[in-house]
């Protein structure tokens, strides 16, 4: 394995996460000893004696001098009645080189920077972590959140459903058992589609070639396929779906696995959502289809002025939203607040607003599937559990009421298959016979 490349700390940094942050992890946790165990795991039994000591890097410092390792000793116990050996609890997930801090503070940075940042942030903390470390963490925290909490399609994870991660229940219909207050609960559904990395220059030159062989040109660039469901009630994601395939309808079935027993589902108009129980459309949406067959509006936008326009499309939006209040009060009269009020959702806003911000989380373009799926769940779980949000302290429902921790996906044994490649050749194979002295004595 290669090792990492020197590093310096930055001369601008401040002393407080230059210096004392990293002499606290120091005094906490250098040839620190663990040898807490319980029974041994497979026998039952109590009584266990010591048998032998190992060290393992709790994580790597970057000093003045260079980096500096902090290491651990945890005691490796034998049953007195099986004779098996077993481990004490150790601060390490399977399979993780650094500890359970780190990685867990990697998991948190990675839900809101790319991977390269998140390698300059800890630089900046003392703490030495590479890019790809980096992308490892998020690849084994998506393929282990999938085991937890993943939705199949054909024996495979496609997809997460965040109210088993949150609240450890399937859908809304047990998430109201759970929580009797939660009477009324709405939900949007909705995709996006970031664009793959090179997909726009891609894009650019694949229509080039189109406009002179006289084809019509590709509208969009390659992308991958985003799609949520979000419950405005809560303020949180209820599932979501990561694909290289274009949105279907199967995949707005498994969308809205975990919505069964909301009282309305909010969509736009298209046809993937046609299955949906309790569908509304959305209003903005409709007005906008509205608009485009207005004849009214056909001819105000020849000859009529910005202003007079922009009034017609304020009345005609206004009527639509009283139109469609009356009946969403006659449909839905759970969401009625003692003072008349419709409390529920008109609007997919909410949900477009959650894709906006996966988008911003993300910031940069991917290649990769593994890549954009783990960074796409930590962005809606942080979302999701926050404890600040519009300017003040504001804390989410699943934040006070989740335990939730990285801790319980990560701590998830994933037994790795190693696949063993073997060549064999033909039993009547030719076998070459070759004279270094000579190319000309090559013969079959």
């Amino acid at each position: 394995m290669r090792s990492p490349r020197p590093k310096k700390l930055h001369s601008l940094a401040p002393e407080l996460i230059t210096k004392i942050f990293p002499q606290a992890i120091k005094l906490e946790y250098q040839n620190k000893v663990y040898d807490e165990h319980g029974p041994c795991p497979h026998c039952g039994n109590k009584k266990s004696w010591a048998y032998c000591k190992k060290k393992k890097i709790f994580c790597r410092l970057i000093t003045e001098d260079g980096f500096e390792d902090i290491t651990v000793t945890f005691v490796t116990r034998q049953c007195a009645k099986c004779r098996r050996t077993f481990y004490p609890e150790t601060p390490f997930y399977p399979n993780c080189s650094y500890s359970k801090p780190l990685v867990d503070l990697v998991l948190f940075l990675v839900a809101k920077n790319p991977f390269n940042r998140v390698e300059t942030i800890l630089l900046n903390f003392g703490l030495q972590i590479d890019r790809d470390s980096v992308k490892n963490y998020s690849k084994m925290f998506k393929d282990r959140v999938s085991k937890l909490a993943g939705i199949k399609m054909l024996d495979q994870d496609i997809g997460i459903n965040l109210l088993k991660l949150f609240f450890n229940v399937s859908n809304v219909q047990e998430l109201k058992k759970k929580y009797p207050q939660l009477k009324a609960v709405e939900s949007g559904s909705d995709e996006t589609y970031p664009r793959k990395k090179g997909a726009k220059k891609a894009l650019k030159e694949e229509n080039r070639i189109r406009k002179v062989l006289g084809e019509d040109e590709k509208k969009y660039p390659d992308g991958f396929t985003t799609a949520v469901s979000y419950l405005p009630t809560i303020k949180s994601y209820a599932s979501l779906i990561v694909t290289e395939n274009p949105f279907n309808a199967m995949f707005a079935r498994l969308l809205r696995i975990p919505l069964d027993g909301s009282d309305y589902n909010l969509t736009d108009g298209h046809g993937a959502y046609n299955d949906f129980p309790n569908r509304e459309r959305c209003l903005f949406h409709l007005a906008k289809n509205m608009a485009k067959k207005d004849k009214i509006l056909k001819k105000l936008q020849k000859s009529a002025f910005p202003n007079e326009i922009k009034e017609y499309l304020k009345k005609k939006y206004q009527e639509m939203k009283e139109e469609m209040l009356n009946m969403m009060k006659k449909k839905h009269p759970d969401f009625i607040d003692p003072e008349g009020e419709f409390t529920g959702s008109l609007t997919t806003n909410c949900i477009e607003g959650g894709n906006w911000r996966i988008k911003h989380e993300l910031r940069t373009e991917y290649q990769n599937i593994n890549s954009i799926t783990g960074r796409s769940i930590l962005a809606t779980i942080a979302d999701s559990i926050y404890t600040f949000r519009s300017g003040k302290p504001n804390e989410s429902f699943a934040h006070a009421n989740s335990s939730f921790k990285f801790e319980d996906a990560m701590s998830i044994r994933i037994k790795e298959e190693k696949v063993k490649m073997r060549f064999e050749l033909p039993k009547n194979f030719p076998r070459l016979e070759f004279n270094p002295l000579s190319v000309k004595n090559m013969r079959w």
